[in-house]
Order: structure tokens, then sequence, then C-alpha cells
């Protein structure tokens, strides 16, 4: 064989000799529900006017059809929470919301926030080091879902474990206490929120309170805590 065919048949061949690591004595965690949260609900006071009096099993909807509304609202989620956020999304991108939104987790962390966050990692290329420091945070948990053993060649992976990694988790929620909820279209990147690029998709989330809420926390658990739901530093 001639030396190039080797080179480039080698990486091939060593990912397939390697294997997902063992889930054994994951940590398990659920959703907290949290009796009160202030300061979120004064932050979401104008959302919720005309919907202060909701009864216990209804939920309140409001549409982020502005791309920059949306992204205020993650932001104001992030900081106005006391207690947890569980996120979980299939791109995050690092430009520049994508790195404010960092920022603004690992100062959440910081005054005693609880963070989850769950990352599909098709679309995690180039972030390993911003996770790795935001892993290391004792109140930051990270997970990869079906991710890539080789970091640097991740298409290779596909030749030789094509049916779970293209399995990919499209879901997309940033809930902030167990109180308020954003879902939809719009994954973490500028594009998704019209900054500084020429690029604009047209999505719709939805700013969710009230027993919805508690819904989209059960479905993150199931993620969460499923076989493909790998912790970050047993892959990085």
């Amino acid at each position: 064989m001639k030396p190039h065919i080797i080179l480039l048949t080698l990486p091939a061949i060593l990912t397939g000799c390697m294997s997902l690591p063992s889930l054994e004595n994951r940590t398990v965690s659920q959703y907290l529900d949290v009796p009160a949260s202030p300061r979120l609900v004064s932050a979401l006071t104008p959302a919720k006017a005309g919907q202060a009096d909701l009864e216990p099993d209804t939920s309140g909807i409001y549409v982020l059809d502005d791309a920059h509304d949306a992204f205020v609202a993650r932001a104001t989620l992030i900081d106005a929470a006391d207690h947890t956020l569980d996120l979980q999304y299939y791109i995050w991108h690092k430009d520049v919301s994508g790195r404010i939104l960092f920022n603004m987790l690992h100062r959440a962390a910081e005054r005693g926030v609880r963070v989850r966050l769950l990352l599909d990692d098709n679309n995690t290329n180039g972030l390993d080091n911003i996770l790795a420091a935001l892993d290391s945070h004792p109140n930051i948990e990270i997970r990869l879902f079906n991710p890539f053993l080789t970091r640097k060649w991740r298409a290779l992976g596909y030749l030789t474990d094509f049916p779970r990694l293209n399995r990919r988790m499209h879901n997309k929620s940033l809930t902030a206490d167990n109180h308020a909820t954003i879902v939809g279209g719009r994954n973490i990147g500028d594009e998704y929120f019209n900054i500084g690029t020429d690029t604009a998709f047209a999505d719709v989330d939805i700013l969710a309170t009230g027993r919805v809420v508690t819904e989209v926390s059960e479905d993150f658990d199931r993620y969460w805590a499923s076989e493909s739901a790998y912790p970050f530093e047993r892959i990085v």
C-alpha cells in the first residue's frame, strides 16, 4: 500500500478501534421544583401582564417572533435565575451571542445557580476549550449527545459508527428555576438573533410560564439521563 493511502486511512482505522466510555457512576440529577423565584417573576412581569392570575393548570405564552427580543429573553432568564438553569441545543456557535451567553452561564454559576447544559456534539467543533473551562466549575455540568470520539476528524466517525452518530438531538430549550422556559426554532448563534451578520433566519420561539414549564423540565431530564448523553469530561 502506498504511504499516502496509509496516512489517509489511518484516522479511520484508529477511530474504529476506539469505544465510548462507560456511563457507570454518572451523576444523577433532576429538575428542582423551586417554590418561589422572586427575581425571575419580577423580570417577567411585563411579559405576563394580564396573566398574573393564571389557574394552576394553565400556562402563559409569549411569542418571540423578533430576533433581538429572542436574545434578550434568553439573557434575561439566565440573569434572573436564582436556583437552576437547564439548557439543551443542537447548535451553539462561538460567536458574539454564543460567547455572551456562555459568559452569563458562568456568572450564574458563580452566584450559586446549578447549570446543566446538554449539547448535540455534531456542532460543537471548536468549542472544546470553552466547554472544558465551563465544565470545570463546580456548579456547571455539561453533557454531549452522541459524542464524537475523534475530535478533529469528526466526519470519519460516520464511517465507523453511522447508526449512532446519525441520531442527533435537535431540541432547543432554556429553562430557569422551573418557572419559565424558552422553546422554539432558534439555536444559539448570531444568525438566529440578527446580530452583526448578513444571514438572518426567520425563526420563532415562545416564552412560557405555568404548568407547561414542568413538562419541558421533565422532557429535559429524559434526555439528560439517556444513554446517549455523555459527561463532557469523559469524552474530552
